[in-house]
């Protein structure tokens, strides 16, 4: 069976300890507020980033298709514009109508596919000790 001493300077820090609770307790509101700012900021980058993401994905795909080279690219660009801009009022709302469910449901998968990670790095950044 182990011998505990209680020392002087223990009953100080257990003191010191019970008196910073208190002040805790009294400075929750702010602790709360700065982490709801830190989750609001944070979650605001993760959402820029992901939609830039699924903004950069089309552009890829069409990069992709044209081998890397960039004369094939912009020929294939010009393709689109020029089908596009001939194209009748009806048609051209259709597509555009098409592109953004496209891109809706690119970015909705993209932030599906990051958030997990998210979601733990904001705990692992909340969870450590504040000062």
């Amino acid at each position: 069976m182990p011998l505990h001493f209680v020392k002087p300077i223990d009953r100080v820090q257990d003191a010191r300890a019970d008196s910073d609770s208190l002040d805790l307790a009294a400075k929750g509101w702010r602790v709360h507020a700065a982490d709801l700012c830190y989750i609001v900021l944070r979650g605001s980058t993760f959402l820029a980033s992901s939609y830039l993401i699924a903004l950069g994905l089309p552009l890829l795909f069409v990069l992709m298709i044209s081998g890397g080279d960039a004369g094939v690219f912009f020929a294939h660009l010009a393709n689109i514009s020029e089908r596009f801009l001939g194209a009748e009022q009806g048609r051209q709302a259709g597509f555009v109508g098409e592109f953004k469910f496209v891109l809706i449901g690119v970015a909705t998968l993209v932030v599906v596919w990051r958030l997990p990670r998210f979601i733990n790095d904001l705990e692992r950044e909340l969870s450590e000790e504040k000062p």
